[in-house]
């Protein structure tokens, strides 16, 4: 096969072993040709007459980068192409109705993409549906870790259409994501009988030999639940999924700049030192009696939500009984701070913020040299965000983690600044790489905004130590957490 871009040496191996299997994994971390390989394979399957379609299931905004930018840069020039990205709040408009009607009668490669939440709508199943069932489908879910819980409607939709496919592939960097109960959904989307075939009947049966658990009760809805105290068995379960997966690293990509990471640091404000340690002192008090009075441990989800509300107490506003989000200091010391950083660099940056309200008063701070990547961002201005930082139009790309860590290109910047991060590891680990992959030629820095002797500390020390937070804060963990 004519290659349309040369691959790698890793690449054209695990190439040449999968390309004719009929499911296979590509467990490679950011940034090391995932989407390449899969698009060469896509090629090799459709010369061969095996396919003449390929479905990609990714990330909101990271399903349109397949259309707009890896299917042209790596689809050899000898295939047909009809690309479709498909977005639910246009599906009902005349050209999106036509451009559907041409590529299932396309005489070629038809390239459908798609979100996640779009898959799951009634306009996004019904698309999918007609591609599968008339067309013959690579069916590929990118950053595959969007499927985890097996009772949840995403994943319920995603392993029923899955069947359809004669050929799937999953692709991630982050397969166990929050642990290893996060493989069984995407292995059972290469095969619906995989883990059968290992003697699990049931996810409960998956979880039971590789975890251990007790029995916990929630005083809030007076029911018990199974609290996981740690996993067992994972060599073995490694070596089930390395039958039918590849494992790839950054090693490989010899030549890479190195990763440089520094914190810049600042104090509260006297005022806002005084509402983070009433906060702090109330919330210690509330875990104490809840201990007490029910003998067991702090539900995560109320621990995660006291967590939230000191983090946003340390970028200077918390909600109002009515959830507005009300300033405590007119002048705030981690915006202030962020303004000297910005004034000292010269070049191309990026900066994620995990709150709306951050990445608000950031964009009001930065104006017209700024584009912005969240929620609240099209996927038409999401494009053209990615297009004008990376053609160096703009010298701020200000991103949600949460919205743009996956998937993007972002190669222009040489310095990432984290405002504050959210409590994922895998959100972390995914935003640095969008400026850390092929195609940088400088080494990146990696510069952590951190409020002094604050729960932002905490924070850094376990995603340094990569940990996730939510794995981190439970029970007596979660005092020594607050008790700075």
């Amino acid at each position: 096969m004519n290659f349309k871009t040369k691959p790698f040496e890793h690449q054209l191996e695990v190439w040449r072993e999968s390309r004719d299997l009929e499911s296979f994994a590509l467990l490679w971390e950011m940034g090391t040709g995932k989407s390449k390989i899969t698009i060469d394979t896509a090629a090799w399957l459709y010369h061969k007459g095996k396919i003449d379609a390929l479905l990609i299931v990714a990330p909101n905004g990271v399903h349109r980068n397949w259309t707009d930018t890896e299917v042209p840069k790596h689809m050899p020039d000898d295939i047909p192409v009809y690309s479709h990205c498909h977005t639910s709040a246009r599906s009902k408009s005349k050209k999106a109705v036509v451009a559907r009607e041409e590529q299932l009668a396309f005489d070629g490669l038809a390239v459908l993409t798609m979100g996640y939440e779009s898959f799951i709508t009634d306009s996004g199943k019904q698309v999918s549906w007609q591609f599968l069932k008339n067309r013959r489908v690579l069916f590929v879910l990118d950053e595959s870790t969007r499927i985890k819980s097996p009772s949840a409607k995403r994943t319920k939709s995603i392993l029923k259409a899955g069947k359809y496919a004669p050929y799937r592939r999953i692709l991630t960097g982050t397969p166990v994501a929050n642990g290893p109960f996060d493989l069984f959904s995407q292995f059972r989307f290469m095969d619906k009988d995989y883990w059968r075939q290992h003697g699990f009947g049931n996810f409960t049966s998956f979880k039971a030999y590789f975890g251990v658990f007790r029995k916990g009760f929630n005083a809030g809805s007076g029911r018990e639940f199974q609290q996981l105290l740690e996993y067992r068995n994972e060599d073995e379960l490694g070596k089930m999924v390395a039958k039918h997966s590849s494992r790839v690293t950054k090693d490989v990509l010899v030549g890479l700049p190195p990763k440089l990471y520094s914190v810049q640091s600042f104090d509260l404000t006297p005022k806002m030192r005084k509402v983070y340690n009433s906060f702090k002192s109330d919330s210690l008090e509330e875990i104490l009696e809840t201990v007490l009075e029910t003998g067991v441990d702090m539900p995560p989800s109320l621990a995660i939500v006291l967590l939230l509300r000191l983090q946003q107490i340390t970028c200077g506003y918390l909600p109002d009984p009515s959830q507005e989000l009300v300033s405590l200091e007119d002048k705030n010391p981690r915006l202030a701070l962020l303004a000297e950083i910005c004034g000292d660099v010269s070049h191309q940056t990026i900066i994620w913020a995990r709150f709306t309200k951050d990445i608000d008063l950031i964009c009001d701070l930065l104006g017209k040299d700024a584009v912005r990547y969240d929620g609240k961002t099209g996927d038409d201005d999401r494009a053209l965000a990615i297009k004008r930082f990376q053609d160096g139009d703009v010298k701020y790309f200000v991103g949600n983690p949460a919205a743009a860590g996956e998937g993007l290109t972002l190669t222009a910047a040489q310095t990432v600044i984290y405002y504050n991060n959210s409590f994922k590891l895998t959100e972390r680990q995914q935003s640095e790489d969008r400026a850390h992959r092929h195609g940088q030629e400088h080494p990146v820095n990696y510069i952590d905004l951190v409020c002094n002797d604050t729960i932002d500390e905490k924070i850094i020390e376990a995603l340094r130590a990569k940990m996730n937070v939510a794995n981190k804060i439970t029970g007596d963990r979660l005092r020594d957490w607050l008790e700075l």
